[in-house]
């Protein structure tokens, strides 16, 4: 992954959700192709679980409210087996691909933002889900709306 492209994101709404509706329990599974560098988001009611793989490097995100604002609020799971290594390197690499993740996310779901734009307002919470203390943490990245792609002219 990289820079955004939004012709390399890919979305597919299922169960009982629709592309403005409803806000409440949306669910987000967000995955990608290390071939393609394709992003796939699969917008729900549950989890995408027939998504998720072996490498288990998705990002699962989903609408909820906080006292009287909506909120998004999300994980990955950073630790994959017991190697310390490998779970700094997943660390870093969620943290320095979210801003994609969360722009692809924005993108896909563009109409229920165009439908209801104070959603653009609504802060991202990511939980960097890890045994290690060093890992273990809530990252706040800031309002939705800072994702919006704006195509270059």
């Amino acid at each position: 992954m990289n820079e955004f492209n939004p012709f390399k994101v890919f979305v597919q709404y299922r169960e009982n959700i629709s592309p403005i509706q409803p806000v409440l329990g949306r669910k987000y599974t967000i995955t990608h192709s290390d071939k393609s560098g394709d992003l796939f988001v699969a917008i729900s009611n549950e989890y995408a679980k027939d998504r998720i793989g072996p490498m288990r490097d998705e990002v699962l995100i989903e609408w909820k409210r906080r006292k009287r604002e909506y909120v998004l609020e999300g994980s990955v799971l950073v630790d994959i087996n017991q190697s310390e290594v490998n779970s700094k390197i997943r660390n870093e690499i969620f943290l320095r691909e979210m801003p994609l993740i969360l722009k692809s996310l924005r993108y896909a779901d563009r109409f229920l933002f165009e439908t209801y734009p104070i959603l653009d307002s609504s802060t991202v919470f990511i939980n960097f889900d890890s045994n290690n203390p060093e890992f273990n943490k809530n990252y706040n990245f800031g309002a939705i709306g800072n994702y919006i792609y704006k195509p270059s002219r």
